[in-house]
């Protein structure tokens, strides 16, 4: 683990913050019960007629060096009327400010309710008491023994530290005293918060890559089947057009050390990404890490905003780190035309630890098959139910459908602990790549399941010895692969192995490519790869991170215009990309 001092800044975007005023458990504070909502009720009645011959009131603020439009409305909040004597409003009402900034290039000149507010957002202001009801039913809020307000704050591209501040101008600009959100309750929380990174479009592809950290942290740390597990890849309108994996709270530990919030990472373009061109910042992706309060079984309070918005960066920064990708703002990675975003660094210090997908990925498949050489029959009965579609089984319900007994069942989750996760009377297997894993052996050995077993035993003392050395090591031994020093100071990768078509040879690449970055050097543009085909067919590929982007790219515009997929690395695109001859597949 290290902690860098200098790293790349990323933006702040979505925000959802529900500040709590009027009530405080400070001695020294002063509870200001409902008093600022009875200031916003007598805006409606100072206004008066205005409302229908004037529109809505609207003020300007300043903040952040910006001018900022903002109107005042109010609604119909459905409760009912507090049932005590110092309230005499018949009707209760929510109030909402909207505020966006007239200085941002999205800003269409309009009222600011009525703006898209790109960057703005909304203030909703909503009354509480003990005893909350609407329609005679109580209604479920904290109750302080004492009036106060609700004020939920949502907004698009300000920085989330600033969303008290903006509480206060808006407050003081329609003529209600600022000193009524000078103490927000400690039980003040967020409920959305995200930050994000614009990158080149062609500098992205290890982020969404089958084999990147978006996909890897859904496969090797998400349960089976327990909680909640969500992974989805679209790259339907472009290479990684929406790619995305939760983390829940529970396993943000196992990707960065002391992390507990549940997040989602999400590489994605906007709707329509065909619509803009390269200079445009809409035309490149942002990746993007993201606060989920439904994955997250702590609050985050609002006095939390520093250490939240450390641990979503520092996933950020982490993830660019695994993909091997630069994390300074000097750089070339980064968009400095987004108009939300200004690319710099910052000294704030963030933690960067070694990427643990590998360690995680090796100590699951040797777990697989220690467990393997072991298995009984029953076993095998037990992990076929799981792999199963169906969703989550008992030890009873795996019993019954079996064939064996209930003790039975509880000796094989005993005996297959690692393998087989049994929480709440439900069980489980660890991981997807646990699950691919047996699948893969169970489908491989079929009526040979014995012979198969008895053979993994054997084995087991080469794989324990095997395990003990990288992953690269075991690529080289798995493929033959040879290493030649070249005197142009490039290093040719000779592949013993003759994959079956181009499809192999595809997947055999992206193994070299992940575990070569991850354990020689991430710097891959100077190696060259050899490899012939079982048919004969000799290929060669230098700059293996263009070829694949290359070939997907290929790929996703064949299958848009519903045509014959072109091969792998296609020549003439490699010309047209300004490649000489020696970056193509030669068949020579």
């Amino acid at each position: 683990m290290s902690r860098v001092s200098r790293h790349v800044k990323a933006a702040p975007h979505e925000g959802d913050v529900r500040f709590t005023f009027g009530v405080h458990p400070g001695a020294n504070v002063t509870d200001h019960g409902l008093a600022p909502y009875y200031a916003m009720d007598n805006l409606i009645k100072e206004w008066g007629d205005r409302w229908e011959t004037e529109g809505k009131p609207t003020e300007e603020i300043q903040l952040l060096g910006e001018t900022w439009a903002t109107c005042f409305d109010y609604s119909k909040s459905g409760l009912d009327p507090w049932d005590n004597p110092d309230f005499q409003l018949e009707q209760v009402r929510e109030f909402q400010f909207y505020f966006v900034s007239k200085d941002s290039p999205t800003y269409e000149g309009k009222r600011a309710d009525r703006d898209k507010r790109v960057k703005g957002g909304t203030i909703t202001v909503r009354p509480r008491w003990p005893d909350l009801r609407s329609d005679g039913k109580p209604v479920s809020v904290p109750d302080y023994g004492a009036p106060y307000i609700d004020v939920q704050v949502q907004a698009s591209n300000i920085p989330h530290e600033e969303y008290l501040t903006l509480v206060k101008r808006v407050m003081s600009a329609y003529g209600i005293a600022s000193r009524y959100f000078d103490h927000p309750h400690p039980d003040s929380h967020i409920d959305d918060l995200a930050y994000y990174v614009r990158l080149y479009r062609d500098e992205s592809g290890s982020l969404h890559a089958p084999d990147g950290p978006i996909a890897r942290a859904h496969t090797l740390i998400q349960g089976d089947r327990s909680g909640y597990r969500k992974h989805v890849e679209d790259h339907t309108k472009i290479p990684g057009y929406y790619v995305t994996a939760t983390v829940e709270d529970e396993k943000a530990g196992e990707l960065i050390r002391g992390h507990e919030l549940g997040k989602e990472l999400k590489h994605y373009y906007p709707n329509e990404p065909q619509q803009y061109e390269p200079d445009q910042a809409p035309y490149h992706p942002k990746f993007e890490v993201a606060y989920q309060t439904s994955r997250t079984e702590q609050t985050v309070r609002w006095d939390d905003l520093d250490d939240a918005h450390r641990e979503l960066e520092e996933t950020i920064l982490n993830a660019l780190e695994w993909a091997g990708l630069a994390v300074t703002a000097d750089s070339h990675a980064f968009v400095e035309f987004d108009p939300f975003w200004d690319v710099e660094n910052t000294h704030e210090a963030r933690k960067i630890v070694q990427c643990p997908l590998p360690k995680i990925e090796s100590e699951q498949e040797h777990r697989v098959m220690q467990l393997w050489g072991d298995m009984t029959e029953a076993d095998r009965d037990v992990t076929e139910l799981l792999l199963t579609d169906g969703g989550k089984v008992s030890p009873k319900e795996a019993a019954e459908q079996t064939g064996n007994t209930y003790r039975t069942i509880r000796e094989v989750t005993s005996r297959m602990e690692g393998l087989i996760r049994h929480t709440y009377g439900e069980l489980e297997l660890e991981s997807k790549k646990i699950q691919q894993e047996l699948l893969k052996r169970i489908r491989a050995a079929g009526d040979r399941f014995e012979q198969e077993i008895g053979s993994a035993a054997m084995d087991l003392a080469d794989a324990a010895e095997e395990r003990a050395r990288d992953a690269w090591s075991r690529l080289r031994r798995e493929y033959a692969i040879s290493t030649v020093d070249r005197n142009d100071c490039r290093k040719l990768l000779k592949v013993g192995y003759q994959p079956a078509d181009r499809d192999e040879a595809q997947s055999i690449l992206r193994e070299i490519k992940t575990a070569y970055q991850q354990h020689v050097e991430q710097f891959i543009a100077g190696v060259h790869v050899v490899m012939t085909l079982a048919d004969g067919e000799r290929l060669r590929i230098r700059d293996m991170n263009r070829a694949f982007q290359k070939s997907v790219e290929g790929q996703q515009r064949e299958a848009r215009h519903n045509k014959k997929a072109r091969e792998m690395f296609d020549f003439e695109e490699w010309k047209a990309a300004g490649c000489p001859p020696a970056d193509e597949w030669d068949t020579g």
